[in-house]
């Protein structure tokens, strides 16, 4: 029993320590602070889309609209051999700013590559004029401000990445609130970790790198043999070849909207993507980190059937409960004001609880089973 308190007590100090600095981190991240300038930066702007007849449009709408001189940014859409009518809802819209292309044009859906949007975004950054290459979904909409405010800290930071942040706007019902407050949490830990200069997460809905920086590294190679990392594997590489280079910013005109997922099984699914890209990790600093967070948030579900099995750790179980807690309302309470959802923390009790359960359950699955999206088998 002793050696099980101590690992538990070691699993508890290293939570306590990535919360101490995942607080500190975002604390210190500044807000930018947009200036007036006359822009000089040609934009790609890149969608990958699969069967999103039902939402590409209001996404068009958004980008058609931005407040950027129409000069200088053009839309390169890649549908990717989508079963519906998405293609006909593209073609409706008649502007010489967007660009069809088609993955069927380049390989066959036959053909054995293990990410299809890894290969989408390429053929749309062959075809690309841009030298800022921004990424975004199908799904996602924006304020007209958007481009603007990305390229505006582009042209003064100088860097090689920008790290832009994704919320859900739809909070419709416990599920929908459930999905708003762990992504806020997630944009949060993404902030603080590129602001301590230890990329960890990313989201490639918002997304943005120099073009001919992607080709300085390699765009995909080497981390093209999972389905999806599009987004974090490229983020960490570009973090090692060029250390600080990465930023987040922080700023309410960079958001990009996303809605939740509807369904329990749509949602698991979703995660597991995210998490089986995990594997493909390459720095062992970030899998510690993340190994570390998953086995403490393992340990609360097993030391709470522990005490009832035996009835001796109770004091342990409420002593780690109570750690997490805190730290996570501490750390929700500052990322939720700056992003005007305070109001969803009235949900953290139960939001914990089942974010306990999802950590443990989705962290397992997303690493030894295959997920499905849309359509396609994930691994």
């Amino acid at each position: 029993m002793m050696v099980y308190e101590i690992i538990v007590l070691l699993l508890t100090a290293s939570y306590i320590l990535f919360f101490l600095l995942y607080l500190f981190g975002w604390i210190m991240l500044p807000v930018f602070r947009q200036a007036e300038f006359a822009p000089q930066t040609k934009v790609s702007i890149i969608v990958p889309a699969r069967n999103e007849e039902k939402s590409i449009s209001r996404l068009l709408n958004c980008l058609l609209t931005q407040s950027y001189p129409d000069s200088l940014y053009e839309i390169i859409i890649v549908d990717d051999f989508s079963e519906d009518n998405t293609l006909q809802v593209i073609k409706s819209f008649d502007s010489f700013k967007i660009k069809l292309l088609q993955l069927k044009d380049f390989i066959s859906n036959e053909e054995r590559i293990m990410s299809f949007k890894k290969k989408a975004i390429e053929v749309a950054v062959t075809n690309s004029t841009g030298e800022l290459i921004v990424t975004t979904d199908a799904d996602c909409r924006m304020n007209e401000n958007w481009l603007k405010t990305l390229v505006n800290f582009y042209e003064i930071q100088k860097c090689r990445m920008i790290v832009a942040p994704v919320l859900i706007n739809e909070e419709k019902g416990f599920f929908a609130k459930f999905q708003s407050l762990d992504l806020i949490g997630l944009m949060g830990i993404t902030g603080a970790t590129l602001q301590i200069k230890f990329p960890t997460m990313c989201n490639g809905a918002n997304l943005a790198f120099g073009r001919k920086s992607f080709y300085e590294v390699n765009g995909y190679a080497d981390i093209s043999e999972k389905s999806s990392g599009d987004d974090m594997l490229l983020m960490h590489k570009m973090g090692k070849k060029w250390p600080g280079a990465v930023k987040f910013i922080r700023n309410t005109n960079a958001i990009v909207y996303t809605s939740p997922q509807k369904t329990l099984s749509s949602f698991i699914a979703q995660r597991m993507r995210w998490t089986s890209k995990s594997q493909a990790y390459s720095d062992w600093k970030i899998k510690m980190n993340l190994l570390l967070i998953y086995l403490f948030n393992l340990s609360l579900p097993v030391a709470c059937f522990l005490s009832i099995l035996m009835g001796k750790l109770w004091l342990m179980f409420f002593f780690q409960l109570a750690v997490k807690l805190i730290l996570d309302f501490v750390f929700l309470s500052q990322v939720t004001e700056f992003f005007n959802r305070r109001r969803l923390l009235w949900l953290f009790l139960p939001v914990e609880a089942a974010h306990i359960i999802y950590i443990v359950v989705v962290g397992f699955a997303g690493n030894f089973f295959q997920s499905t999206w849309k359509g396609r088998k994930v691994k």
